[in-house]
């Protein structure tokens, strides 16, 4: 009766121990809140005396940004720069429907941020923002790219923020 009982106990923490793991599976940070990112977005330029003028990149624009993304299967993304080249600032965050695909989207974020490091056309604030200031950051299956001169920093603080708990 006793080997009945303590292997009961044993597989119940075994069991326990495995449904843990099931949370953070694949390694990396894992999201623990669902964002929406477009309302992330909205709360990152709160100043509108400091706020740049801002475009979407979508379709062809994305892709000729960021070849390789409309590969990857995406639950969601939001993808803005700024509208006059000589601002340092660009924001792209995407959902990634598969976690398997973080890590290339993870590349092909920081090869857009080399490519404007080495792009001899930008002004040269620009490029030392883009080689200094210039993010890639990741929760679970959530990706982005922060460029947001001199708030860099705090947005991505902000946005790992949003998957505490």
């Amino acid at each position: 009766m006793k080997k009945i009982v303590s292997l009961s106990l044993v597989l119940t923490l075994l069991l326990g121990v495995l449904s843990g793991c099931a949370n953070t599976a694949g390694g990396g940070n894992q999201a623990s809140a669902d964002v929406n990112l477009e309302e992330f977005y909205q709360t990152i330029f709160t100043d509108p005396e400091n706020t740049p003028a801002m475009g979407p990149m979508e379709g062809e624009m994305l892709d000729a940004f960021y070849p390789g993304l409309s590969d990857v299967e995406l639950k969601q993304t939001v993808a803005y720069m700024p509208m006059i080249t000589a601002v340092a600032c660009e924001i792209v965050m995407v959902e990634c429907a598969n976690a398997a695909d973080v890590e290339t989207v993870k590349a092909i974020f920081q090869d857009r941020i080399t490519s404007q490091v080495e792009n001899h056309f930008n002004y040269p604030a620009v490029i030392e923002a883009w080689s200094k200031e210039a993010q890639v950051v990741s929760n679970g299956n959530y990706v982005a790219l922060f460029l947001v001169s001199g708030m860099t920093d705090q947005v991505v603080s902000n946005f790992n923020a949003a998957f505490a708990g």
